[in-house]
């Protein structure tokens, strides 16, 4: 069953890209509504499970900075609307990332990361604070032991105070604005999220980690499990640790919401919504979407420091990569698309709730 509820995540969403939708299913090909861009294949973290660790060792470190604003300026005037950095690497390892934000933002394009939150710093948090949408941190772990074991890394106690002073920043900004850049272009001071990937080195402080990024005064906390891995919960530690999830919920409160879930996501049939979201790495290669590490060859389109972005986006190449894609190999991880193509197949496929009526 699919919820509503006042979270900025959910398979809700795939209804405001209806015309998308009605494009792809009549043969063409619609811009992107989300790019994502994988700046940095540098990561200061070694993450168990990471399905990115090829990647790090990579001699491509960083998309080049001016290929980076050649790409956002296409994607500009193809219609796209957000650029989700992400990783790949760590994206504040990008060593012009302030810049390359500021750059998106000068395009009109609005702007979310996935980090692990270690390198924030007061100049860093403010800057993003007022130029983000979203900032979502990996916050894996209630307890600095625990941390270590999954991130490879002795640095919870300095992700704790990062997040902090993130927070301090925001509310600074909210109650001061006058501080305020003078252009905010329609968008808001930037919501602050956590996300925990529960694995077996984990599920147990899924609660305590709630409590904690409530405490600190985050927006949300997203839970959903890791795949694809020796780590992946299954049998009786799966129950248990869905048990846990549902009292993590409870941790919600009016400024704060824990949501997501364990189970396995249902995949439907051959996806028709990967237009919507695809990637380019730091190496300049775009994928059909973010799912593409077990099957690069095949989702792979092109490479755009050999052709533009357009070239490669309506290239013949790509309308035969849509048309191959596997069912199967799509079930491997809990791709958001697989509830987002439910319903957009009631909805906008079959036409159940007759979207040209009001």
């Amino acid at each position: 069953m699919i919820n509503v509820d006042n979270v900025p995540i959910g398979a809700m969403k795939i209804l405001s890209c209806y015309k998308e939708v009605k494009e792809i299913l009549e043969g063409k090909m619609p811009a992107p509504r989300t790019m994502e861009l994988h700046l940095s294949n540098v990561c200061n973290h070694a993450c168990v499970g990471c399905h990115s660790h090829h990647q790090h060792q990579s001699q491509h470190k960083f998309l080049d900075f001016d290929k980076m604003k050649e790409i956002v300026t296409q994607l500009a005037d193809l219609g796209v609307e957000g650029v989700e950095i992400s990783g790949g690497g760590e994206p504040l390892m990008y060593p012009q990332i302030i810049p390359a934000i500021a750059f998106m933002r000068s395009k009109g394009l609005k702007v979310g990361i996935f980090s692990n939150g270690t390198l924030l710093n007061e100049e860093l948090s403010e800057f993003l604070v007022q130029n983000l949408l979203f900032l979502r941190i990996a916050f894996d772990a209630a307890t600095k032991e625990t941390y270590k074991k999954i991130h490879g890394k002795d640095m919870f106690d300095q992700l704790q105070e990062n997040l902090r002073t993130l927070v301090q920043k925001r509310a600074e900004l909210s109650n001061d604005k006058g501080r305020r850049m003078a252009d905010q272009k329609h968008q808001g001071l930037a919501t602050l999220g956590a996300k925990y990937l529960v694995s077996t080195k984990n599920w147990r402080e899924l609660t305590a980690a709630a409590e904690m990024a409530r405490e600190i005064g985050l927006d949300y906390l997203q839970f959903k499990s890791l795949r694809n891995s020796k780590f992946t919960l299954s049998g009786e530690e799966l129950v248990e640790a869905m048990e846990e999830g549902e009292r993590a919920r409870l941790i919600r409160s009016e400024n704060f919401r824990v949501f997501g879930g364990l189970e396995k996501t249902k995949v439907i049939g051959r996806c028709f919504l990967n237009p919507i979201h695809p990637v380019i790495d730091a190496a300049g290669d775009m994928y059909l979407c973010a799912f593409y590490h077990h099957r690069e060859d095949s989702h792979k389109i092109g490479n755009v420091y050999e052709k533009s972005f357009p070239e490669i986006w309506y290239s013949e190449r790509h309308f035969e990569a849509v048309r191959s894609t596997v069912p199967e190999e799509c079930a491997v991880f809990d791709c958001p698309f697989h509830e987002a193509a439910i319903l957009a197949k009631a909805w906008i496929v079959d036409n159940e709730k007759h979207l040209e009526f009001i």
